[in-house]
């Protein structure tokens, strides 16, 4: 089967601009704008109804996630606020609808990076959806915000296609190690080959890129002969060096020089117990140095944007990296 790279999904709608200006940037006339006792009013609506939906929580979820869910607000209650309210602001200005109900639950406290503040965890959580309202556009966002799985694409081998899927981390295993999630699967019988959670991260004033919370491979007595037969099929490229690539390509217009990954030390399982902690058996400083990272203060290391002037017509790894490459970068 020729290598051939299919784009499952698309859209061509953009976030809606923000209040007083029209999609193009331009001002509302006078007569278009919402008078501001209006606006106070929808506010409040608006605030009421997000109320309404986490006092309503315990009924669409179950009674441990509730019990939790309380828990956790009693003993963060500022922190949850925050993260609430914010949700309720996002969520207002782009007009997404409520939340899902595993954004409202997400863990600030054991969020994303081992040893940061809780304060910092949240600011990470707000600058991703910051980003993503500039990288997604507003059908992607929606559909991520209420829980949906996006197709991105899907690349084929010499025998087998594979799926690419983005979708909230909580839903795939990664809720700690991410806000969002990308999985790569086999078609043919929807076999999970690997799951990297992943945060937005601003650089600068207009720059943005990306950092990595962990990757995940299959498990099950099947796990390494699935890893060796996709990666045969694709001429040699790992499916979690195809799905980092997938990221790469994301932010390709971030105008970055690279991906931060978060290193074993500020892994977010050393939280956790030991025998938790035996479970990981990935050494990530070993990967993250054989792709060519380099020591970083915030997460641990940050890694070279892949080359993105890499021929289609090479071999059949090469043409995979660009396949996978592709896929992120024309994703919207």
């Amino acid at each position: 089967m020729p290598l051939e790279l299919r784009q499952e999904y698309s859209a061509d709608l953009r976030l809606p601009a923000h209040d007083g200006e029209t999609p193009g940037g331009r001002p509302h006339p006078v007569s278009e704008r919402p008078s501001s006792g209006a606006t106070a009013r929808e506010r409040t609506r608006n605030r009421t109804a997000i109320v309404g939906h986490v006092l309503k929580l315990g009924l669409r979820v179950s009674l441990k996630r509730a019990v939790v869910f309380s828990m956790r607000f009693a003993r963060h209650p500022l922190l949850t606020a925050r993260w609430i309210g914010f949700l309720d602001e996002f969520g207002e200005r782009y007009r997404l609808g409520m939340p899902h109900d595993d954004l409202l639950r997400k863990s600030i406290p054991t969020f994303f990076l081992h040893g940061a503040t809780s304060s910092a965890r949240l600011e990470l959580l707000v600058k991703h959806f910051d980003v993503a309202s500039e990288v997604l556009s507003r059908r992607s966002l929606t559909a991520l915000w209420q829980g949906g799985i996006l197709e991105m694409g899907t690349v084929s081998g010499r025998s087998e296609n594979y799926c690419i899927q983005l979708q909230l981390a909580d839903h795939c295993g990664a809720r700690h190690e991410g806000a969002f999630a990308i999985r790569i699967r086999r078609q043919s019988d929807d076999y999970v080959l690997c799951t990297v959670g992943f945060v937005f991260v601003r650089c600068g004033h207009e720059a943005y890129t990306l950092a990595i919370g962990g990757m995940q491979g299959p498990r099950g007595h099947d796990a390494k002969r699935a890893l060796i037969t996709a990666t045969r099929d694709l001429g040699g490229l790992r499916p979690k060096d195809a799905a980092l690539l997938v990221l790469h390509g994301l932010v390709s217009e971030g105008q970055a020089t690279g991906l931060y990954a978060v290193s074993n030390e500020r892994h977010v399982i050393n939280r956790r117990r030991l025998k938790r902690r035996r479970m990981m058996v990935a050494d990530l400083d070993t990967y993250w140095r054989d792709r060519g990272g380099e020591p970083a203060d915030d997460f641990g290391f940050i890694l070279p944007l892949a080359d993105s002037s890499a021929v289609p017509d090479g071999n059949r790894r090469d043409q995979s990296k660009r396949a996978f490459r592709d896929v992120g970068a024309w994703f919207y």
